[in-house]
């Protein structure tokens, strides 16, 4: 799950755009192995707005976009 998910199964290679459904613990997760491969763009969707905050700490990147 997450960090796992991002550099075993999506196998998100450097360069490569992700989106992420859903900004609890394991989308963070996910976010921060995206951000380790290399992903140039990672985009986090979550209904909750508070999540926003939580997303740009854990991701720590000027390209990263929270929806």
């Amino acid at each position: 799950l997450g960090l796992g998910a991002a550099w075993n199964v999506a196998d998100v290679s450097k360069g490569s755009s992700v989106v992420i459904f859903g900004l609890g613990t394991v989308g963070l997760s996910v976010a921060q192995g995206a951000k380790l491969r290399g992903a140039s763009k990672i985009i986090g969707v979550d209904t909750n707005p508070d999540k926003q905050e939580k997303g740009i700490f854990a991701v720590q990147n000027n390209n990263c976009m929270l929806l």
